[in-house]
């Protein structure tokens, strides 16, 4: 017996020391990490990655970490069976998983077998898509096969130095979160855990927060922190337009900002994912309006298939301009909105006004002596005229018209309400989404 528990006390201690480790250890809350397979070989090495359970802030996750002090944490059998082994054990229990990725690819000296090891990574990450949520946590090398294992995650954390590419000479893949370094992409991973739903039967968690009141706020530019709960704003992805996971009144919710005077593809690929992720786990989806149009037929395509197929609860603050199709696609009851509210600013049209007067106005325009600035003053005639907010909701188009003052109060309001929300649609495999 003696001479067994000293054998396990040696294959232990060749485990010691392992910075994969310390990363999981830190993820979870103190004492609760709980190794699988933890003497689990690769030859006469420990595999590739460390693998466990534990709860963070409370909540039961799993998670994997690459360990790239043995064989640069490349991807073989051994790591993939542990790697699989926590996507199982999450889609059985219904938990989040994180993946801590350090390493250079695919281990080449198993040839085909290695293939097929990242392949069975994908196809069980793939598995539990909109089952769990996966966050990704870049800490090091995340380049070749893997890398596209981490795409695949709901949302991605990279920290600043890392390389997160597919082919040697690209540039750097965007993450969702940029981090200082590991430790804070951890961090960051943690406080994500603590906004997101376990899995999609059941509810973010929600907090006592016991004031409505708002900064003052003009504009859609400062929309998203002024109705935000302090400092529980966390910004998905960069760019022209905002798309941001925050509690409002307690409640986790999805909000986006989209103020892009013609949204171009790739933006309106970015919303549209980020909309899928809170349709998939139910969390409300609040979109502030403040655009003309696309830029491209697929992106409209792409983005109204996004908002209509989503039936988790929606709504839609018009705070400027909602034009043709951007007001098509995302803003009005319509495309699915539950309820659509309105700043005295906004300008509801079926055409930008710019457009408009060449069509309705033109006896107008022929009478020009400065077309320039004629053209400008008698398309915001045209917008007062027939886009005024007040208009829109007398016709039904718009629930009500607020102050920007009472954004927030109202949106609280309306999130308890709609927290009931539930569709059913057509049976079907699945949406065939514009991509």
């Amino acid at each position: 017996m003696q001479d067994r528990l000293q054998k396990l006390s040696d294959a232990a201690s060749l485990l010691e020391g392992s910075q994969a480790r310390a990363r999981l250890i830190r993820l979870f809350d103190e004492s609760t990490f709980v190794e699988i397979d933890r003497l689990v070989k690769d030859g006469d090495k420990p595999a590739e990655a460390v693998a466990g359970y534990g709860t963070v802030e409370g909540n039961p996750v799993y998670a994997f970490a690459q360990d790239r002090e043995v064989c640069c944490g490349a991807i073989g059998r051994s790591q993939a069976a542990k790697i699989c082994k926590v996507f199982e054990l999450a889609a059985q229990n219904g938990a989040p998983v994180v993946g801590v990725y350090d390493s250079d690819g695919a281990k080449l000296g198993e040839g085909v077998d290695a293939m097929d090891a990242i392949a069975e990574i994908l196809l069980a990450s793939n598995n539990i898509s909109g089952v769990v949520p996966q966050i990704a946590v870049i800490v090091g090398a995340c380049v070749g096969s893997s890398s596209v294992v981490a795409a695949n995650a709901d949302i991605v954390i990279a920290a600043e130095g890392c390389d997160y590419y597919l082919n040697p000479g690209d540039e750097n893949a965007k993450a969702d979160i940029a981090a200082q370094d590991a430790d804070d992409a951890i961090d960051k991973a943690r406080q994500l855990i603590t906004m997101l739903p376990s899995n999609n039967l059941s509810s973010a968690v929600a907090y006592d927060f016991d004031s409505s009141a708002m900064p003052p706020c003009e504009s859609i530019s400062d929309v998203i922190a002024a109705v935000a709960d302090g400092e529980t704003a966390v910004a998905l992805g960069s760019g022209a337009n905002q798309t941001v996971l925050a509690r409002i009144g307690g409640n986790v919710c999805g909000m986006v900002a989209i103020a892009q005077e013609k949204l171009s593809d790739d933006e309106a690929s970015r919303v549209a994912r980020f909309v899928r992720l809170c349709d998939g786990f139910s969390l409300p989806v609040v979109t502030f309006v403040d655009f003309e149009g696309f830029a491209s037929l697929k992106g409209a395509a792409k983005l109204s298939h996004a908002y209509a197929e989503a039936t988790t609860a929606k709504i839609t603050v018009i705070t400027g301009r909602a034009y043709g199709s951007a007001y098509i696609s995302v803003a009005g009851k319509a495309s699915g909105a539950d309820i659509v509210l309105a700043w005295p600013t906004a300008v509801i049209l079926p055409l930008a006004p710019q457009t408009a007067i060449h069509i309705f106005w033109k006896d107008r325009l022929a009478k020009m002596s400065d077309p320039t600035e004629d053209r400008k003053r008698l398309a915001e005639e045209y917008a007062r005229e027939n886009g005024d907010a007040i208009m829109a909701a007398a016709d039904g188009t718009v629930s009500d018209v607020i102050p920007p003052a009472e954004t927030k109060g109202r949106l609280i309001a309306l999130l308890d309400m709609l927290s009931g929300k539930r569709v059913s649609r057509l049976p079907k495999k699945h949406s065939n989404i514009v991509l």
